[in-house]
């Protein structure tokens, strides 16, 4: 079925000649249409008359403004070259390659992080980062625009020298990872042109991702290992409680120590520290069974609210005052291990209890086992604690305990002077100097004295001990948080549980043994050479302090990190980006054919529909929209009188038809 342009007669004056036998065919016929210019050059002036005939035959430009009746005077009607270099055009030149270098700085972006690996935090870095924060969206825009205008001009150059609709259409339009699926899709078409379009596109969220995470900070440390010391438990040998006279001139020593610890345990039971800085150890005991390996852990970081066996500490000497360190010591702890605790009534003339002379008295117990019969650990012992006395009977709490003696190992973490035990690990007991000889002496004489002197610790010659009710160390056993004050009245310690009552007497123990011996490093002041010389020259005693290596881990200043994947990233998507720019930019300018692809303007291109004036078809598309602004087209039924429509790009001057959904189309 052959068919007419719209409009009929009207428009013999002026169709080329191939318009009077269109046949509406589907397939592409080389040979069928041919458009060829009239010979010769156009006029360089038009008569008066010429532009009247002209204005009759093209009524697809008639309208009531002046502006829509032609193109204009820009409209070229002479013939040109095609490319030729204007004005204009140089500055386009200009902008393109200001534009096409826009990934250098992304380049540039990287590179300087590169270089900022490693240094310290400054003002430029932060700038730097703050400038990376706007990479996310300014990569995929500037990727956008360019890789968008290489697949374009790419499609045009090829063209112009030769190629398939439909690699034309997958290059041209492939201006981001949908269309460029879409693409595929749609065309049915699974190419390696379209495959490698979608992987470029891909590029763009990975080059703004990578960007933000370019740069980050972190603290350095810087590790070194240096000597700590700390006091050698052989000190212990040299406790005052050796002897009757020693205690006698120790007594105002270590009864002060011992009073002090614990009239502030309300603050310092539980802290890992002393309340003269020095080191506690946990009790042994409270985290014996936590695990089946050598090293038991330490409830809490680095021993914070741990049970602890001794209010004071062991004296170290050599830690950094700033960043981590850690190392371990060496001490030996007693355990005390209840196993009843009654309150039994007697005659006051019991022999259990007829030769105390305070409220609180500490006993081998030689029901159970006879001085020197055995040089085994654990030791039986009985606790009485006086809870009523008249004149014909006396109620006491007692207690059947055993003694333990243990040689432990500890690691110590510090931050900065700070510092808590993390884990410990039990020793032989007879090892590094400690001897038998030594250990006969301590269950001979440092017990036997410990027992004795313990009880009576704050109320030694007074005249009537009883009358003043229970010792400070038996209140601090009945409540550790509630035991300072006269109140002439005894405590009821029977009422506690043996194992509440064995962890309390445990802590006095260790306590009071510790107040008997180095007490004069126990204070903290420890001169600075004594990490070099290990030797604290006192007027009676020297004290002893052992070697341990310590790691030091001191924080640098914060310095910038650059994360080198993130790195590689960017630096990759950049340069492919840079040149897919460059390359478009010369494709651009070296390609002769016009832009005319993928534009609307382009439809009014030798469209026998849209009526234009002869000449233009070297214009861009751009340039060709700029000059038909005001043209009004459609998409109609161009053949609205015949029995079948046809849809074509026309001019909408009202002799266009709308489509129907119930008609039919060629």
């Amino acid at each position: 079925m052959a068919y007419q342009p719209v409009g009929g007669s009207q428009l013999q004056g002026f169709q080329p000649a191939h318009l009077d036998n269109i046949e509406l065919e589907t397939r592409y016929d080389p040979g069928e249409y041919k458009y060829a210019p009239p010979p010769g050059h156009p006029p360089s002036h038009i008569s008066k008359d010429d532009s009247k005939l002209d204005d009759d035959r093209k009524p697809f430009f008639r309208s009531t403004s002046k502006s829509s009746q032609s193109p204009g005077s820009n409209w070229p009607v002479q013939s040109q070259q095609v490319a030729t270099l204007t004005p204009l055009r140089v500055g386009l030149m200009i902008f393109d390659a200001v534009l096409a270098s826009t990934p250098i700085m992304f380049v540039a972006l990287a590179l300087t992080a590169a270089r900022l690996d490693g240094k310290n935090v400054s003002d430029y870095g932060e700038r730097l980062e703050e400038t990376l924060l706007l990479s996310p969206t300014i990569f995929p825009l500037i990727f956008a625009a360019l890789m968008g205008r290489f697949f374009r001009h790419l499609g045009v150059y090829l063209a112009q020298r030769g190629t398939t609709l439909g690699r034309l259409e997958q290059l041209v339009g492939c201006q981001s990872v949908f269309t460029a699926l879409e693409r595929q899709i749609t065309l049915r078409s699974w190419s390696i042109v379209g495959l490698f379009s979608v992987l470029v596109w891909l590029l763009s969220p990975v080059g703004g991702q990578s960007a933000l995470r370019l740069l980050g900070q972190e603290n350095e440390d810087v590790s070194s290992t240096a000597a700590v010391r700390y006091m050698d438990p052989q000190s212990c040998i040299d406790s005052v409680l050796e002897g009757a006279s020693s205690m006698n001139s120790g007594r105002a020593t270590y009864m002060s120590i011992f009073l002090a610890a614990l009239l502030s345990s309300s603050k310092y039971q539980t802290t890992p520290m002393d309340l003269w800085g020095n080191v506690k150890m946990p009790l042994y005991r409270s985290i014996e069974n936590t695990t089946s390996r050598e090293w038991k852990p330490v409830i809490g970081h680095n021993g914070a609210n741990a049970t602890y066996g001794s209010l004071i500490g062991v004296p170290v000497v050599g830690m950094t005052t700033e960043g981590f360190s850690n190392f371990s010591i060496k001490a030996r702890q007693f355990d005390v291990t209840c196993s009843s605790n009654n309150m039994t009534s007697g005659p006051r003339n019991d022999t259990r209890w007829v030769n105390m002379t305070s409220t609180w008295g500490l006993q081998t117990d030689k029901t159970r086992t006879q001085p020197g019969s055995s040089t085994d650990y654990p030791r039986p012992i009985l606790s009485m604690s006086q809870v009523v006395d008249t004149q014909n009977y006396t109620n006491m709490s007692i207690a059947a305990c055993t003694v333990d003696y243990f040689y432990l190992e500890a690691k110590v973490n510090c931050n900065g002077t700070s510092c808590g035990v993390d884990s410990m690990r039990k020793l032989p007991l007879l090892g590094d100097g400690y001897e038998e000889s030594n250990d006969l002496f301590t269950r001979g004489n440092i017990l036997t004295n410990l027992m004795s002197a313990l009880p009576r610790v704050d109320n030694t010659n007074v005249g009537s001990p009883t009358a003043r009710g229970s010792t400070n160390a038996e209140k601090w056993m009945a409540d550790p948080t509630n035991f300072i004050g006269a109140t002439y009245a005894n405590v009821q310690l029977y009422k506690l549980d043996f194992e509440t009552f064995s962890q309390r007497l445990t802590i006095l123990w260790n306590t009071f043994h510790q107040s008997t011996f180095a007490t004069t490093a126990l204070g903290g002041a420890l001169p600075a050479n004594l990490t070099h010389t290990g030797l604290l020259v006192g007027t009676s005693n020297n004290v002893t302090f052992n070697s341990t290596a310590a790691t030091n881990h001191i924080p640098s200043s914060a310095v910038y990190k650059t994360n080198w994947k993130w790195f590689t990233a960017l630096l990759i998507c950049s340069l492919i980006l840079l040149i897919a720019s460059y390359a478009g930019l010369i494709l651009k300018y070296t390609t002769l054919a016009p832009d005319i692809i993928g534009y609307a303007s382009s439809l009014t291109l030798l469209n026998p529909y849209v009526p234009t004036p002869m000449g233009g078809t070297m214009l861009h598309g751009l340039e060709r929209a700029a000059l038909l602004h005001d043209l009004p087209v459609r998409i109609g039924d161009v053949c609205p009188g015949e029995p079948v429509g046809a849809i074509a790009f026309a001019r909408d001057d009202g002799r266009v038809a709308g489509l129907g959904r119930g008609r039919m189309y060629i």
